[in-house]
């Protein structure tokens, strides 16, 4: 294996000269530079990672700490979505990807703590989980380097990439109603995903009902858990409200897919006999049959723009020598109108036909 020295020689230049070459110090003459460049290409040299590294004070690395543990990480699709988003940008600009599933919030921190304030990590890509609120301030505080996927605390203004989920609960209302739905189900998000300064998509839901001067059903809305296997038993108890939904919208496609397997299991077809409507827009969600409406909600996009950000801000840190600041971004959702909202189920009701 080539070594520095074997470069310098084959450059006939100093082991020194080859040193700046490949940290990109301007002060090279250009004759020189390709001398080098020459011989790196001959003899397949690779500099050493880690001592390239340490002298630059980087690493080359950025964390991405999702506080949900394993089992939900890689099963659930949207969390893939956002992490493929951020992986396909990092990549890209030769940068690594270190993922951290810790099993809780307060694990996360921890584990938020070690990443960057021990400079394993260059920048940190982190969920706005609750108790991180200090946690920003500090790394504010210190000059460390972070983008979250919300906001950390009320007041914060900047490094943060947010979804507008209300938006997408008042699309998806707003449409539903407009085909005349009166009694719409909703599955919210999980409030723990909520903390510290998230809206839940509810409250553009609740937006919708209220411009169109009609009472809010609040005995037709029930927390999930962004699970397929929770919301296929949700489709019974929808079932059992008096009066129950012509339609339903789902804060996550994954509960939206249990939701379909349960009501065919009550001999109910989405688009025929009642209206469902799922939150993200996952890519599976254009393929079941029938296609299923959605709010798409921008995940990828979520993880893409995180990472564009953080790499801005490294890219800044290391021209000015201190953080930069960022205007904190909202993705707003958009709607996308498929086989599962036809607004049969409403006519039917509108006539006094019972399902």
């Amino acid at each position: 294996m080539a070594t520095i020295y074997d470069v310098a020689k084959k450059a006939g230049v100093s082991p020194k000269t080859v040193s700046r070459v490949i940290n990109g110090n301007r002060h090279v003459r250009e004759e020189t530079k390709n001398k080098v460049l020459e011989a790196i290409r001959l003899l397949d040299y690779y500099p050493h990672a880690i001592a390239k590294s340490l002298k630059q004070k980087t690493t080359n690395n950025v964390g991405y700490v999702v506080p949900y543990g394993s089992d939900f990480v890689f099963r659930d699709p949207g969390q893939l979505e956002q992490l493929k988003g951020a992986h396909n940008v990092l990549t890209g600009e030769d940068y690594n990807l270190i993922l951290s599933v810790p099993n809780s919030g307060r694990e996360a921190l921890f584990e938020v703590n070690r990443l960057l304030k021990h400079r394993e990590v260059d920048g940190l890509i982190l969920y706005a989980m609750e108790g991180v609120e200090t946690l920003a301030k500090d790394f504010e505080e210190k000059g460390l380097s972070y983008v979250s996927l919300g906001k950390c605390y009320p007041e914060q203004e900047y490094n943060f990439v947010e979804i507008d989920a209300p938006s997408g609960g008042y699309l998806a209302t707003k449409y539903l109603l407009s085909l005349g739905h009166r009694w719409i189900g909703f599955i919210t998000e999980p409030a723990r995903f909520l903390a510290p300064d998230k809206q839940s998509m509810i409250a553009g839901c609740l937006k919708a009902y209220a411009e169109a001067g009609l009472e809010f059903p609040h005995h037709l809305v029930l927390e999930g858990d962004y699970t397929v296997n929770f919301a296929e038993q949700a489709a019974g108890w929808f079932l059992s409200k008096d009066p129950g939904p012509t339609a339903i919208f789902c804060a996550s496609d994954p509960m939206a897919w249990g939701l379909m397997r349960g009501l065919r299991k009550e001999g109910l077809t989405p688009g025929v006999e009642i209206d469902l409507m799922a939150g993200d827009d996952l890519p599976f969600s254009r393929a079941i049959e029938p296609d299923l409406s959605a709010v798409n909600s921008r995940l990828h996009e979520l993880g893409a723009e995180a990472a564009e950000m953080l790499l801005v801000i490294l890219r800044k840190k290391r021209e000015i020598g201190t953080r930069a600041k960022l205007p904190g971004r909202y993705l707003r959702s958009e709607l996308v109108i498929r086989g599962t909202t036809t607004g049969h189920a409403a006519k039917r009701e509108a006539a006094g036909l019972r399902r």
